[in-house]
């Protein structure tokens, strides 16, 4: 028996369209003496660079922010760029779990970030290009359907913007949609379902439409990140190549242990996406590790992309893969956005959806070779959505990986430390794109002017 010889070598190069896109490296902005500050932030992602940002921008606290690696290198640069404002569990969910009231604020705080990162753009003068648009989802069971239409009933009642859906008139569950559903869906010919899925298969029977967008969060990431240094000089400073080794909380101020020297701040805010080898200890009361709810498991998420000669419109399709939501695959996804080429503009189509678990002893590394078996299997079940009529076997210009942090819950952490407020927190991305990174970074500023927020759905337990 002969064994068919994969289209892909077992290891592909490890290349983010994202990383290739930033300026050459500057060189090391090491720590080079133990210093002091109001605010310590642990990492120099799009999480901490807007929590940076917002804090200097609201407060008139000094800020040192510590980046273990180089700024943007980590999960913003290693993700599909996407922005999106939904969580990875449906509003009706959460609302059970958490109220109404509760869950409506937090998906409209979700919502209200695309203001949040304009506002930050235009501050900065960041010339990042930002494509927005409505973004369409593809579903093909009646689960799909309730699910979708219930939250949208949600939305509705909640005053937030309801997402429009489309749904084949040769949809087999038609007939059996509950009566509350029937404003809010269009029934349309199953070719319009295929041309807007821009896919020949009639596999899906409905579209939803989100409003989404795209961006390059490591390029954001570096161009506001040189903003805070000219804008701040005298209360701002970032260091790189500085891993934190041990913070120490104490009652009104911690020290954390960065490289081979110490920083005392009068607060930390972790913005790590969860995954750091650095201890944290609590002097004053319950040690932080005995919650394991505080915490986060990661997710490996594999990423491929393509450039496409012509020029596209932008957009960003997601494919649902389970009968019923809530299954262990719940799908993949297609973006396109525009490319510049040296003489042209073109279009890199992105997709991803898979994603492994991250082994407990697995030390994760970006630069890790991407794996053929994995690329050979979402080139035979992701590329007939992302373009059918490109040959399979096709070499990409891009496979990518990143290290993605899911909550116990599903719900991003931003918000002060049950244990011991000196600590704060804005980190577990839940996949879901770069957006709530800049909601928490707002979000935390706000805690720390002093304000007294409201309870939260975000809030550390």
């Amino acid at each position: 028996m002969n064994t068919p010889t994969p289209p892909y070598p077992s290891e592909a190069p490890s290349c983010s369209p994202w990383i290739q896109q930033l300026p050459p490296d500057s060189g090391p902005q090491r720590l080079g003496a133990d210093t002091a500050a109001d605010v310590a932030i642990v990492g120099a992602g799009i999480a901490g660079v807007a929590t940076s940002f917002f804090t200097l921008r609201s407060t008139a606290q000094s800020v040192l922010l510590l980046e273990r690696n180089q700024a943007g290198h980590g999960a913003s640069g290693h993700n599909a760029g996407q922005l999106a404002t939904y969580f990875e569990r449906p509003l009706c969910e959460l609302v059970e779990e958490y109220g109404f009231e509760g869950a409506i604020a937090a998906q409209k705080a979700f919502d209200d970030s695309h203001e949040l990162l304009d506002l930050m753009i235009a501050e900065s003068g960041a010339d990042v290009r930002v494509d927005r648009f409505e973004g369409k989802m593809g579903m093909f069971t009646l689960n799909h359907l309730e699910v979708h239409l219930r939250n949208n009933l949600l939305r509705l009642r909640g005053g937030l913007r309801v997402e429009a859906c489309v749904v084949s008139e040769e949809a087999e569950f038609l007939g059996e949609i509950p009566a509350e559903f029937t404003p809010l869906y269009t029934v349309v010919p199953q070719a319009r379902i295929c041309a807007l899925l821009d896919s020949p298969s009639d596999r899906y029977r409905a579209v939803l439409f989100s409003w989404k967008g795209c961006a390059n969060s490591a390029l954001l990431t570096h161009q506001v990140l040189g903003y805070l240094q000219r804008h701040y000089p005298e209360r701002f400073r970032y260091v790189d190549r500085t891993p934190v080794q041990r913070i120490v909380l104490n009652t009104a101020d911690a020290t954390l242990e960065a490289g081979t020297h110490k920083v005392k701040a009068g607060r930390v805010v972790l913005c790590t996406n969860g995954f750091t080898d650095h201890v944290v200890v609590n002097s004053q009361g319950e040690p932080l590790g005995s919650a394991d709810a505080r915490w986060v498991k990661g997710n490996i998420g594999y990423m491929a992309a393509f450039v496409e000669t012509e020029q596209r419109e932008p957009d960003a399709l997601s494919f649902i893969r389970n009968t019923e939501i809530g299954g262990a695959n719940p799908y993949v996804y297609v973006t396109r956005r525009p490319h510049e080429l040296a003489d042209r503009t073109a279009t890199l189509t992105c997709m991803g959806g898979p994603e492994r678990p991250l082994a407990p002893s697995e030390q994760y590394d970006p630069g890790t070779p991407f794996p053929g078996q994995m690329l050979s299997e979402m080139d035979s079940q992701i590329r007939p959505l992302a373009q059918p009529k490109r040959p399979a076997g096709t070499a990409y210009e891009y496979t990518w990986h990143g290290l993605m942090g899911y909550t116990q819950g599903s719900i991003r952490r931003i918000g002060v430390e049950p244990c011991n407020p000196v600590l704060l927190y804005n980190l577990g991305c839940n996949g879901v794109g770069f957006l709530p990174s800049v909601c928490g970074g707002e979000r935390v500023s706000r805690i720390l002017a002093g304000e007294q927020l409201a309870p939260s759905i975000f809030d550390p337990k």
